[in-house]
C-alpha cells in the first residue's frame, strides 16, 4: 500500500512537473513569437516607411520652424524679427503650373543702409533652391514677379543691404524642395519695406 501510494504521489508529482515544464516552453515559445512578431512589425512599418518616403519625401508642412527676417542693428546683431508672412504653395503635391497670389502685407520700417538677415537654417529638410522675388502688387487682385533672382540654398543666413530703390517694394523669398527635377514642396515668406 504504501508503494502504490508513493508511486500515485510520484506520478501525480511528474504529471504536476510536466505540465509545468510544458507551461514553462509555451511561455517561452509566446515570449519568441511575440519577438519576431514585433520584429516583424517593425520592419514592415520601416518598409512602408521606406515607401512613405518614396511617394512622400517632406514632413507634414506644420512641422517645419519658420525661416526668419531680422533687422540687423549698426553692429550686426539682431535688434529685432522683421514683419513678415509665411506659408505654403504646395506642398508633397505640387503641379507646376500652381498660380501664388503674393498677399499684401504690413510693411516694415527701414531706412537706406539698414541690413536684413534671412535666416532658413531651421528649415528641415533644407531647400534645394532659393530665389529672391521682387513683387509688383500695384493691383491687389494681380500681384506680378518684377525680378527672381536665385540665390545659393547653403547661404544662410544671407544678409541684404537695403538701397533707396528697395523702399516702399514689396519682396518675397521662395524655398523650392526637389527630387530630381520634380517639385515636391514650395513656400513663401514675403516682406514689404518702408
Amino acid at each position: 500500500m504504501k508503494k502504490t501510494l508513493l508511486l500515485l504521489i510520484f506520478l501525480l508529482l511528474s504529471v504536476v512537473l510536466i505540465a509545468c515544464n510544458n507551461d514553462s516552453q509555451e511561455s517561452l515559445k509566446k515570449e519568441e513569437t511575440s519577438q519576431v512578431s514585433k520584429e516583424n512589425t517593425k520592419k514592415i512599418q520601416t518598409e512602408k516607411n521606406t515607401v512613405g518616403n518614396e511617394e512622400k519625401i517632406l514632413p507634414s508642412f506644420k512641422a517645419l520652424v519658420r525661416p526668419e527676417i531680422s533687422l540687423l542693428s549698426s553692429e550686426g546683431n539682431v535688434k529685432y524679427l522683421f514683419d513678415s508672412s509665411y506659408g505654403e504653395v504646395c506642398w508633397n503635391n505640387c503641379d507646376e503650373f500652381i498660380h501664388y497670389n503674393y498677399p499684401s502685407i504690413h510693411s516694415g520700417e527701414v531706412e537706406v543702409g539698414n541690413q536684413l538677415q534671412l535666416d532658413w537654417s531651421s528649415l528641415k529638410p533644407q531647400p534645394t533652391e532659393i530665389h529672391l522675388i521682387h513683387v509688383d502688387n500695384s493691383d491687389e487682385y494681380d500681384s506680378k514677379e518684377v525680378s527672381r533672382k536665385q540665390k545659393s540654398p547653403e547661404n544662410t543666413p544671407l544678409t541684404i543691404t537695403v538701397d533707396e530703390e528697395m523702399i516702399g517694394n514689396q519682396y518675397a523669398f521662395e524655398f523650392i524642395w526637389k527630387d530630381g527635377e520634380v517639385v515636391e514642396g514650395r513656400s513663401i515668406i514675403n516682406f514689404k519695406l518702408e
